[in-house]
């Protein structure tokens, strides 16, 4: 993951890591600030250990001669029982195995800073998943849209990345459709998780609001936060796959539908044609001249229900043993289309013409 000093690597990579992200955020900075405070002593440090809660009694645990026990009440731990802690994975806070500092149950919790703590914490999620974007491999979702603002509108492609804190655009490519930028009352920092900053420390510009088609019938207005990522020009991140909450098929790259709520906010109306008032058609003894009166049977519309008997010359469609027809993509329908092809489906279920796969 690009973002992330090698010091840090390095100790991530014997551990075993959390599976859910958010816990796996806190990991990673806790971790890192053991590491700066283990590589550089500070005179007095940033966020001081409290003492001891006296409502959880622990054995302190001893080092090896002739070392003393941690004093983990104090303000600050010596750089050996620090190695100590370091070498195995005890907690700094209380010395006990089995989880970090920030995971400790005697640690007391700092309420008058909860506010400030939160927005840090959704800032360096933010910065997570900006990172996150350049490091992506293999198979990528990419959308066709179409972004339209004033009287322009432009064609493109949209990266839909679940690790991006945002919805972002180009610098670049902005300026190359001219799309009209306009200035954050607060810039947004953004810098890696171990507090490096990245090509753009600060994101301090929007777009102004774009009317974006996704594939034919998806439109939505939506604004961009501008960064520097010319590999993904536009980027869907996070906040738009929680508006729509689309089925993804994330192994072949492929969104399967999209939230019933698109259908009546995002999706297009589809025009219908009235019918027109037309004659009745001649019956169809009519029509048919004289000369082919022995082939009217053929016109006959009642022939049309039924399938043509088999025939030696019948042309064969001949499937490979143990295969499977591709599968086609899956677009979204109004309520008015599904009711149509369930009808159409039904129809032919009853003549016959078609039968269930499975």
């Amino acid at each position: 993951m690009e973002g992330l000093s090698e010091s840090l690597m390095h100790e991530l990579a014997p551990r075993k890591l959390p599976e859910v992200l958010s816990e796996l955020i806190d990991y990673c900075i806790d971790l890192d600030d053991q590491i700066r405070d283990r590589r550089t002593p500070r005179e007095k440090p940033k966020r001081p250990l409290p003492r001891l809660a006296p409502v959880f009694q622990a054995p302190p645990r001893e080092l090896s001669p002739p070392s003393e026990s941690m004093q983990l009440g104090h303000t600050r731990l010596t750089e050996e029982e620090r190695t100590r802690c370091f070498r195995e994975g005890l907690c700094l806070y209380c010395g006990l195995e089995g989880h970090l500092r920030f995971q400790c149950p005697t640690r007391p919790r700092m309420h008058d800073k909860s506010e400030n703590l939160l927005h840090l914490r959704q800032l360096r999620r933010q910065v997570l998943g900006v990172t996150c974007m350049s490091a992506v491999k293999g198979i990528k979702l990419m959308l066709p849209v179409s972004m339209a603002w004033e009287t322009k509108t432009t064609h493109t492609t949209a990266f839909v990345d679940s690790g991006a804190a945002g919805n972002f655009i180009d610098v670049e490519y902005a300026s190359s459709i001219s799309l009209p930028l306009v200035v954050r009352e607060t810039p947004l920092a953004v810098e890696a998780i171990d507090g490096r900053p990245l090509s753009c420390s600060r994101i301090t510009h929007d777009t102004v609001t774009v009317v974006l088609t996704t594939g034919l019938l998806h439109k939505e207005e939506i604004i961009f936060q501008v960064i520097r990522s010319p590999s993904n020009p536009v980027v869907l991140g996070f906040p738009w796959l929680v508006e729509h909450n689309p089925v993804i098929d994330w192994a072949k790259g492929e969104i399967l539908s999209l939230s019933p709520t698109c259908f009546g906010t995002c999706l297009i109306p589809i025009q219908h044609i009235g019918a027109l008032n037309t004659p009745t058609a001649p019956p169809l003894s009519t029509e048919v001249p004289d000369q082919y009166a022995d082939l009217r049977a053929v016109f006959d519309k009642r022939e049309t229900e039924k399938l043509p008997p088999h025939r030696p010359y019948d042309c064969a469609i001949d499937i490979h043993p143990g295969t499977m027809p591709p599968r086609g993509k899956v677009y979204p329908l109004s309520i008015t289309e599904n009711q149509i092809m369930e009808e159409y489906i039904k129809e032919n279920l009853e003549r016959g013409f078609i039968r269930r796969s499975s």
